[in-house]
């Protein structure tokens, strides 16, 4: 029985390591997110610029 209980233990405990291991995972994926969705909206600002330069061009 008390080895049982040993073995079950072990196996919460490496449940729970794994568990850390996914929510460190999808922290770091989340900040990718955010980088990417940064890059964008910088990408698209620098587009309106260039919007904004070509139409003062053409006029």
């Amino acid at each position: 029985m008390s080895y049982q209980l040993s073995v079950i233990s072990y196996q919460s405990s490496v449940i729970s390591y794994q568990l850390s291991v996914i929510s460190y995972q999808s922290s770091v994926i989340s900040y990718q997110l955010s980088v990417i969705s940064y890059q964008l909206s910088v990408i698209s600002y620098q587009l309106s610029v260039i919007r904004c330069e070509l139409s003062d061009v053409s006029f």
